[in-house]
């Protein structure tokens, strides 16, 4: 971004009115693709002095409590309020009555830009005197893992492991609890209660999750609401005027491309009815008309690009692929996978150079995140990464390593294992690019999304199970992994990406089916 970009922002908030949570909202989804601090925005440092600004807004915040309504709210809430009463952060607690009185912690949130700066603890040390007050027992459940630092705010506190009160009757799914007893309890039966207690709990959770999640949901609707106007006060004179230019654009569509990665994560979530729509949210056709601009186009200072690979296939791939691997690797078609060939069907054809944000919005994915690459006869394919992922998947390269090594000639329900770990990875203009081989297959989740719902792999599922045979495929290898893998790989485990056989011209399983059934002869992990 050039020194003109970052004075002409600074003047837009300036003009606009946005205030400092709204304007650290807009700058956090800019940055998305940018590691590092607010310390260190430059070049997209909108505001001088803003760190000296977040610290007297941390300054002058106070905890506010909010009692339920009777029948209206399931959760006691606190937040944490700057003077300008923005919400800065807070917490959700339920009350449980029997065996003994409890408030149960169910969730605690601060803003993205005002974390690392003491609102956490303060809005904790809250909860404790409430509780202390009330002559209750708090609880909650930490899955904040114990290496991390994070997790002494807890113990400092004067919170301990439920294992130290109750022992062994813990259960495997309460071992992340941890209980706060106030001084004023003495009660030579708190261990009995506190067993019972985490009994009763064992029962509701589901139903608190549903309503935790609900409140997410509502939560998060106006967060993107506030997020929605902001940027419209921002480009307020190109909306009006009918122009556009690539920072407006890519501000849209890092906003249309969060907005539908949230759609697809509150589908799975627990109990969510779909009560809280995102159709409250209402997007103008003169967004919706705007064209994509996916990935970022501006290059840090004195910066260019980094590649790592192995030595065959660096010494092999196209000089201008190394001089410049945004503009390269984004000039590339889009990997026809079935999601996107379904859509171009109803649309009658593909606008890859011009795609639009309404074109985002209908399909509910970026297909410009995936990029197809042929050279020497192979085929590959390019995944566009944020660098904030870069760490965990790091360790998920090593994860795949471990795997390949350890199931060599190992078949599951008759699926040998094939690993496809990255080639390459280009770091560049805020960009990050995986090159990955390209193989005879889908993605798991998107093969079972067509053999649900395409009318002419229904029946065929129907009437011999493929999808049984796939989930069940998956899951014995994943249990297999976490029996068999060190536990520090755990979390990477579960974030592996599996992809089944399958005729993509076609749109059809390459599953073999015989009188044993159905079985699968590869299964790719990556």
């Amino acid at each position: 971004m050039l020194s003109e970009d970052v004075a002409e922002i600074r003047e837009r908030f300036k003009r606009a009115g946005i205030g400092l949570k709204d304007a650290l909202a807009v700058i956090d989804m800019t940055l998305d693709d940018q590691p590092g601090k607010l310390v260190a925005l430059s070049p997209f440092e909108v505001f001088r002095g803003l760190n000296k600004l977040i610290d007297l807004t941390v300054h002058g915040t106070k905890i506010e409590r909010f009692r339920p309504q009777e029948g209206s709210q399931t959760f006691r809430i606190f937040e944490i309020r700057a003077e300008a009463g923005d919400v800065l952060g807070y917490l959700n607690m339920i009350y449980l009555r029997k065996p003994i009185p409890c408030y149960y912690l169910v969730y605690v949130e601060v803003l993205p830009s005002f974390r690392d700066r003491g609102l956490g603890n303060k809005i904790l040390r809250a909860f404790r005197e409430f509780v202390e007050d009330k002559k209750a027992v708090g609880l909650l459940d930490n899955i904040i893992p114990f290496e991390d630092p994070t997790y002494g705010i807890y113990t400092k506190l004067g919170w301990k492991s439920i294992k130290e009160s109750v022992g062994n009757a813990v259960g495997n799914e309460e071992g992340n609890y941890m209980v706060f007893v106030p001084a004023s309890i003495k009660r030579p039966d708190l261990r009995d209660k506190l067993t019972k207690l985490l009994f009763n709990l064992r029962k509701k959770r589901p139903v608190i999750d549903m309503h935790d999640n609900e409140d997410m949901v509502k939560r998060t609707i106006e967060e993107f609401r506030s997020l929605h106007d902001s940027l419209v006060r921002l480009f307020d004179t190109e909306l009006s005027s009918g122009t556009s230019t690539p920072l407006m654009r890519f501000m849209f569509t890092r906003f249309t491309t969060k907005l539908i990665g949230f759609r697809r994560r509150i589908a799975a979530l627990l109990g969510y009815t779909g009560g809280e729509s995102l159709e409250q949210l209402s997007i103008s056709d003169r967004i919706r008309e705007l064209s994509i601009q996916p990935y970022s186009l501006w290059n840090l200072k004195d910066s260019g690009p980094r590649i790592w690979a192995e030595k065959e296939p660096l010494r092999n791939l196209p000089d201008r692929l190394k001089k410049e691997p945004t503009l390269f690797i984004e000039g590339l078609p889009p990997y026809r996978r079935p999601y996107l060939s379904s859509w171009m069907g109803r649309k009658g054809s593909l606008r890859s150079l011009d795609l639009r944000i309404s074109d985002l919005l209908d399909l509910g994915f970026d297909p410009t995140r995936l990029r197809e690459f042929s050279h020497e006869g192979l085929h590959y394919i390019f995944e566009r990464l944020s660098p904030h992922f870069l760490p965990s998947f790091e360790k998920r390269r090593t994860c795949l390593i471990r795997i390949a090594e350890c199931t060599t000639g190992m078949r599951f329900r008759g699926a040998a294992i094939g690993v496809n770990p990255p080639l390459a990875i280009f770091q560049d203009r805020g960009n990050v690019y995986i090159l990955r081989r390209k193989v005879e297959g889908i993605h798991s989740q998107e093969a079972l999304d067509q053999l649900r719902t395409s009318p002419y792999l229904k029946k065929m599922n129907r009437a011999v199970g493929i999808d049984r045979a796939i989930v069940k495929t998956i899951n014995d290898i994943r249990e297999w992994l976490v029996i068999k893998l060190d536990s520090s790989f755990q979390e990477e485990i579960g974030e592996l990406t599996y992809f089944v056989p399958w005729d993509i011209d076609k749109n059809i399983p390459r599953i073999p089916v015989d009188t044993a059934g159905v079985s699968l002869d590869t299964i790719w992990i990556a």
